[in-house]
C-alpha cells in the first residue's frame, strides 16, 4: 500500500468513527416536571436528587436538574393502593395544581437517537379515580393507549421513533378519570461516540508517519 493510499485508508477510518453509535439503553442525565400530588398516599417524586426549598415535597412545585424515583431502575409491582405506595408511583391529579396532562422533559448525556420509549403506569379500572392515560405525546406526537380491563402495574411501549438530540418531552394526558400513575420512563437507542478533535488528528498524523516510513522502506531500483 502506498504512502498515499494508507493516508487515504486512515481518514476514511478516523471519519467513521467520528459517527460510530452504540444501540443502548440510553442513560438519562437529569428530567424535568412539575411534581406530583397527594391523596390517600403521597404520590410525589420524593427522592429526587436536586430537590430546592423543599420542592420535592411539594405538590405541583416544579422540579429540574435532577433525577428519582422515574429512572431508578425499579419497576413498580403493584398497584398504588397498596402498602402506602410502597411501590413508588408518581401521580398528577387534574383537579391539583399543575396535575393536569402533566408535561416531563428528559435530558441525556449527548446527543442521541431515541428508537422506542417503554412506560410503566398503573390501572385499577377506576378505583380511586385511577385509569391508563388517555395518551402520551413523545416531542409532539400523540399516541394513544389501548384501553383494557387488565387490573395492575403495566407496561406500553412506543417504538420506531428515530427521534435525535440531547433532550425528549413526554407530556400525559389524562384519561377518564383524574388520576395518573407513571412508574418508570426508559429509552432505547444510540448514542454518539464521535472522538475529540484532537484525537482524530493524532490518529490521522499517526497514520501518515506510519505510511511515510513505509515508503521510505521499500525497495529502490538501482
Amino acid at each position: 500500500m502506498t504512502a498515499k493510499r494508507l493516508f487515504i485508508f486512515g481518514v476514511l477510518v478516523t471519519a467513521c468513527m467520528s459517527v460510530a453509535a452504540s444501540a443502548a439503553p440510553l442513560a438519562v442525565n437529569s428530567y424535568s416536571m412539575d411534581n406530583g400530588g397527594t391523596g390517600t398516599y403521597v404520590y410525589q417524586d420524593g427522592t429526587y436528587s436536586n430537590c430546592v426549598a423543599n420542592s420535592c415535597n411539594t405538590t405541583g412545585a416544579p422540579l429540574m436538574g435532577g433525577t428519582g424515583r422515574l429512572t431508578n431502575g425499579v419497576v413498580p409491582t403493584a398497584d398504588w393502593n397498596v402498602g402506602s405506595n410502597s411501590s413508588g408511583w408518581i401521580g398528577w391529579d387534574s383537579g391539583e395544581l399543575n396535575g393536569s396532562n402533566p408535561t416531563i422533559d428528559f435530558f441525556f448525556p449527548g446527543s442521541s437517537t431515541i428508537n422506542s420509549v417503554s412506560i410503566w403506569y398503573d390501572n385499577s379500572l377506576g378505583a380511586g379515580g385511577v385509569t391508563e392515560p388517555a395518551s402520551v405525546s413523545i416531542d409532539g406526537t400523540n399516541y394513544a393507549f389501548t384501553p383494557n380491563s387488565t387490573e395492575g402495574p403495566q407496561l406500553f411501549t412506543i417504538s420506531g421513533l428515530n427521534l435525535t438530540g440531547s433532550s425528549a418531552t413526554v407530556q400525559f394526558f389524562q384519561g377518564t378519570d383524574v388520576w395518573i400513575m407513571i412508574g418508570q420512563v426508559t429509552f432505547n437507542g444510540a448514542v454518539s461516540t464521535a472522538p475529540e478533535p484532537g484525537t482524530t488528528v493524532l490518529m490521522g498524523g499517526g497514520l501518515f508517519a506510519a505510511a511515510f516510513m513505509l515508503w521510505r522502506k521499500r525497495p529502490r531500483a538501482r
